[in-house]
């Protein structure tokens, strides 16, 4: 339940990055999702099996959107390393034949 819960509020705002414009509010509406991300942190690592792709896509849509200043980026970049290490910890769980490598590979199969 908590999974379909979380991914339901990542699909929102996987949606709602695409129509950030270049306006002072997109600025400010990238903080409130960093945010979000940074609150949902602990659910998103319990539950990393299930959401790992929606979140690592949501972190690569705001780094590549052009408008992260350099302190979003630098949140960005240390909430990507938070999932991946979740992701990395959990993994053998998950594959026991995995060893490393890429996570979205291993987690697409």
């Amino acid at each position: 339940m908590a999974s379909e819960a979380i991914l339901a509020v990542l699909a929102i705002i996987e949606q709602i990055i695409p129509l950030l414009g270049t306006s002072a509010a997109t600025a400010s509406m990238i903080v409130n999702i960093i945010n979000a991300l940074t609150q949902l942190l602990p659910f998103i690592v319990n539950e990393v099996s299930t959401v790992y792709t929606s979140v690592k896509n949501i972190i690569s849509l705001l780094q590549n959107s052009g408008q992260v200043t350099a302190e979003q980026t630098a949140a960005l970049q240390q909430l990507d390393a938070q999932v991946d290490a979740a992701w990395a910890a959990v993994l053998p769980q998950i594959d026991p034949d995995a060893a490393g490598g890429d996570p979205g590979a291993a987690h697409a199969s």
